[in-house]
């Protein structure tokens, strides 16, 4: 599960409930998620402000095996 998923399921959200409040569509939430689009700037923001995370918790974390 990579930060985003898990910020998302710490506040028990759905795609389409988080993406709702995020201000983005329940497609790009979710592509952004698999890591199948980057998203711009502004929607980092936005993800980061929505979850009470920063930037770089949720695009940056490094994962420690």
């Amino acid at each position: 599960m990579n930060p985003l998923q898990k910020a998302r399921k710490e506040k028990g959200l759905s795609q389409i409930n988080a993406a709702k409040g995020i201000g983005i569509s329940y497609s790009m939430l979710a592509k952004v998620e698999t890591g199948e689009k980057n998203p711009s700037k502004e929607t980092m923001w936005k993800m980061a402000r929505f979850y009470g995370k920063t930037v770089d918790e949720l695009f940056f974390a490094q994962t420690v095996h």
